[in-house]
């Protein structure tokens, strides 16, 4: 982003899994919050910033003995360099072996991206070497995640976003201010429960709550991607994500 002076200000962040719950079981008014797991922000002048998380579990002795939050290792990392007067931002993380309240399980949640400006004065250009999401349990059903990244490439602007999706005849939702979208294509369950159902990029599992996948939210020239979105309820309320990068490619 730019404060008007013609220097370039970088902004972005990484995040590898975060939580908070205000309810379990029938407790609430709670303020249970898991700290934040691979955290890393560029600094405004540019520069690069690494994190990394060991093996990590959040448990909570009442109302009953329960890990609400583990995973294997986290690392992120948030980078703003100049390279031959071109201005690049980048942001990665990766979770390995996310657990949450002993449900959901997910082997890795791999996010990245690139974004790129000739010069301070020139749009950006979005890039990336892959997001994933692997691995991915409720209980004993399977869920595989297809994504594809276009929406992620045209997310320059918020006006090349809502063009891109207008041609492509895509769904798009708006979030107040932003525009929103997804880069999940398809959801495919593996083995049977009743109380699980796909809609959209959205599952929603009765007796957890709803998990949003490829989360991909446009504001001007500012992006955000979330993997792992958690809207829980049931037996224990609260939020959280995982695999989440933001990216500011405005110039000044």
């Amino acid at each position: 982003m730019g404060n008007g002076s013609g220097r370039f200000m970088f902004a972005g962040h990484a995040i590898g899994a975060s939580a908070r719950f205000h309810r379990l079981d029938d407790q609430s008014n709670l303020n249970h919050v898991v700290p934040t797991l691979g955290a890393s922000v560029v600094p405004t002048s540019g520069g690069r910033c690494n994190s990394h998380a060991d093996p990590f579990r959040y448990e909570v002795p009442t109302p009953r003995p329960r890990c609400l939050l583990a995973v294997q290792r986290a690392d992120s990392f948030a980078d703003g360099r100049e390279v031959n007067g071109a201005i690049e931002t980048e942001v990665g993380a990766e979770v390995v072996g996310l657990e949450v309240v002993e449900k959901l399980r997910c082997d890795l949640v791999k996010m990245h991206m690139l974004v790129k400006r000739a010069s301070p004065k020139d749009p950006p250009v979005v890039m990336t070497d892959g997001n994933r999401i692997e691995g991915l349990r409720l209980g004993d059903v399977q869920a595989i995640v297809s994504l594809d990244e276009s929406p992620l490439l045209n997310s320059g602007s918020a006006a090349e976003f809502e063009s891109w999706h207008q041609g492509k005849r895509r769904g798009l939702g708006r979030f107040g201010m932003y525009q929103g979208s997804t880069i999940v294509t398809d959801i495919q369950l593996i083995g049977s429960d009743p109380n699980i159902s796909v809609e959209g990029n959205v599952i929603v599992w009765k007796g957890f709550g709803r998990i949003i996948l490829g989360e991909i939210h446009v504001k001007e020239h500012e992006r955000r991607l979330t993997l792992v979105r958690l809207e829980m309820g049931s037996d224990a309320g609260g939020s959280g994500d995982a695999g989440e990068g933001k990216t500011n490619g405005e110039g000044g």
